[in-house]
Order: C-alpha cells, then sequence, then structure tokens
C-alpha cells in the first residue's frame, strides 16, 4: 500500500477507497466522484453526502 491510500480504517467504504462510484442516476449507469469521500479515498466523519452529491452533480453552486 502507498503512502498516500487510505488505511482499512480511514478508506471510505462506499467506494472502498477508490474515490469514485458508479451512479445510476438517469437510467445509465455512469462513474463519478464518490460524494461520500469527495474522491479522497477516505471517510470524512460528520460528512454530507447527499448535499455533496447535489454539489457534484452540478444541481446546486458550492
Amino acid at each position: 500500500m502507498a503512502a498516500d491510500e487510505p488505511t482499512p480504517d480511514t478508506q471510505c467504504r462506499a467506494c472502498r477507497g477508490t474515490g469514485r462510484v458508479i451512479s445510476g442516476l438517469g437510467g445509465t449507469p455512469n462513474e463519478i466522484v464518490c460524494p461520500w469521500c469527495e474522491g479522497s479515498g477516505e471517510f470524512i466523519p460528520e460528512h454530507n453526502a447527499q448535499e455533496a452529491g447535489v454539489v457534484l452533480r452540478g444541481d446546486k453552486p458550492a
């Protein structure tokens, strides 16, 4: 494991540390930035993934 990779203790469970997830929004599967870790691959305590997803999709300004 490289020094900059998340450890099992800090790894985002939603994307398994990759920083990307598959979204079925709109009916077609697309790879997107993980809204739970914002692409870092590391768990972010107290993070609102629902709000982050809206911003990452461009539905609302950051």
